[in-house]
């Protein structure tokens, strides 16, 4: 699958890197998922993002990486989190493989990077995955050798050993899933998306809406939760949908979630009628309905946004079939200024 302007090849891509990327979001994820030892030693405040992915480019359309940094207590160093989040539906039989290529390709940047150390950073690998059905694959690296029992215990010197931390969603029930509110929130839409569930998810998911809508910066994160929702599955029935999002409060986050959501389906309603008119060779179509696509979703994020800063401002809300007819840059000036306003207001 080609990949979109900001470098996502898909809509599980973009909300497991929008999401994670956060480092409250993910140090709430590992605290509740990794040996508990390892989580109480970690400072996770200190918890930073680190540049790249690593994944090979053949398997972009099915998996996404995200790395970490986290100080140990003084003395210790650091401990390194990498994170595979495999959004393909079955588990992968040579998964313990893949990773520790890419252990070694993060330890051979690190050489790179830092010449003068003589030792590496420790490395703990977790697996995020989504599939429909429970993993079942080898998630350590020694079953993957053909070695017989009994030359086992002998040949082990020989042969690369480590296991890595697997998070599978499958068999988790949506209750069960930790972290932080908006984490807990992601991992259930990501389990709902991958079992084709996202009608039950938005029956057991209010307290956790709620929660989040709560928090001072909602805006931005329920419009990457409703993208993912919405672009995930086209046969989600839209007026439950609609009718999901009126049961959420308070008043003024829910307008802006009903405006982000409505021009949403819009805009897919958009891409459809669009996809009929393109003219010229199949790859000519295939590259208009695309950026068609990526300039629709931008600009209709970019208008409901206005239209809901002007509304908690008390300022006359623009009409978006005016606002939908100037130049992208006007418009994100625009909003720019109005978050200002906002900011300043609520000081």
């Amino acid at each position: 699958m080609a990949r979109d302007s900001d470098g996502f090849s898909q809509p599980h891509d973009r909300l497991f890197k929008e999401i994670f990327g956060r480092t409250d979001i993910a140090a709430g994820f590992f605290q509740a998922y990794l040996p508990p030892a390892l989580a109480a030693a970690a400072d996770w405040a200190s918890l930073s993002l680190q540049p790249g992915s690593f994944v090979d480019q053949s398997l972009a359309h099915r998996e996404s990486d995200l790395l970490y940094r986290v100080r140990l207590p003084e003395g210790d160093g650091e401990l390194w989190l990498y994170c595979l989040f495999e959004h393909q539906r079955r588990s992968d039989h040579w998964m313990a493989l893949r990773l520790l290529g890419y252990l070694v390709r993060i330890w051979e940047r690190f050489r790179q990077e830092q010449p003068a150390q003589a030792q590496l950073p420790p490395i703990v690998p977790v697996v995020l995955h989504q599939g429909s059905a429970a993993w079942s694959a080898p998630a350590v690296f020694h079953d993957l050798i053909a070695a017989p029992n009994h030359l086992r215990k002998d040949l082990a010197p020989w042969t690369p050993d480590f296991t890595f931390r697997l998070v599978d969603l499958a068999p988790l029930p949506f209750e069960e899933l930790q972290g932080t509110i908006l984490g807990r929130l992601a991992l259930q839409a990501l389990k709902a998306a991958g079992q084709d569930r996202l009608v039950e998810f938005w029956e057991q998911s209010s307290d956790l809406w709620d929660q989040v809508l709560r928090q001072e910066d909602a805006l931005g994160l329920i419009r990457a939760l409703l993208s993912y929702l919405i672009r995930t599955d086209s046969s989600v029935d839209k007026q439950l949908f609609r009718n999901r999002i009126l049961t959420l409060v308070p008043e003024p986050i829910r307008t802006t979630a009903m405006s982000i959501a409505d021009q949403l389906i819009e805009e897919g309603r958009q891409e459809g009628r669009q996809e009929g008119r393109q003219e010229g060779r199949q790859e000519g179509r295939q590259e208009g309905r695309q950026e068609g696509r990526q300039e629709g979703l931008r600009l209709g994020l970019v208008v409901a946004q206005i239209q809901a800063h002007q509304k908690f401002l008390n300022h006359p809300v623009q009409d978006a079939a005016d606002l939908i007819q100037r130049p992208i840059e006007e418009l994100q000036s625009l909003l720019e200024s109005l978050e200002q306003a906002f900011k300043n207001s609520r000081q």
